[in-house]
């Protein structure tokens, strides 16, 4: 790893200097949704591409996700998509409501956008950043060593023998060591 990583503040000012990223978060805070948090691959990306020391070059899929227990259909999310694609087109957004996404996972029903964020795959991916008030607040479903340290471990779900082939499926087909040459892979629990 060529540069690091150390806190919120740190990771801030390196969001704050993409314009695309800011774009993002603003866009994503024009539909006032419940809970809402974009997470995944737009924030790992980012810290992995700065840890790298590359020019990062945006994923283009956004994952836009929230909480609302009201209105579970499907559909909805799809008109926010269809509506953030037409409003907003540099982004490839996929809105979706943790509070049905149980039925995708085949896990029990989730209480709050955290706790379906929580179920992803790995922990560096169990990320989220939202704007609230001018200012960016993040959501560490599992801390940040792994994140800040480019690290791809499993959540615990997916380290069962069962389980783990996901894991490794995503990493390689995502490109995850051909983009990342310094990730480490871990499949032990966060200890």
């Amino acid at each position: 790893m060529n540069r690091t990583i150390t806190s919120t503040d740190e990771l801030s000012q390196i969001i704050k200097s993409d314009s695309w990223m800011m774009d993002v978060l603003r866009a994503a805070q024009t539909l006032d949704l419940p809970d809402w948090w974009i997470g995944a691959g737009f924030l790992r990306n980012k810290v992995w591409d700065t840890l790298e020391d590359k020019v990062s070059v945006p994923t283009r899929d956004v994952d836009l996700v929230y909480f609302c227990k009201s209105d579970v259909a499907p559909e909805t999310d799809w008109s926010y998509d269809v509506d953030l694609k037409s409003r907003y087109p540099f982004a490839e957004w996929e809105v979706r409501n943790q509070a049905r996404m149980h039925y995708v996972n085949k896990s029990r029903p989730f209480t709050s956008t955290a706790d379906g964020i929580s179920h992803w795959v790995e922990t560096a991916t169990c990320v989220a950043v939202r704007l609230k008030n001018d200012s960016l607040e993040y959501l560490f479903c599992y801390g940040t060593d792994d994140l800040f340290n480019l690290i791809a471990r499993p959540i615990p779900f997916f380290q069962s023998q069962e389980r783990i082939d996901t894991f490794y499926d995503r990493i390689d087909k995502k490109r995850w060591r051909e983009k990342w040459p310094h990730l480490q892979i871990i499949t032990t629990s966060i200890e």
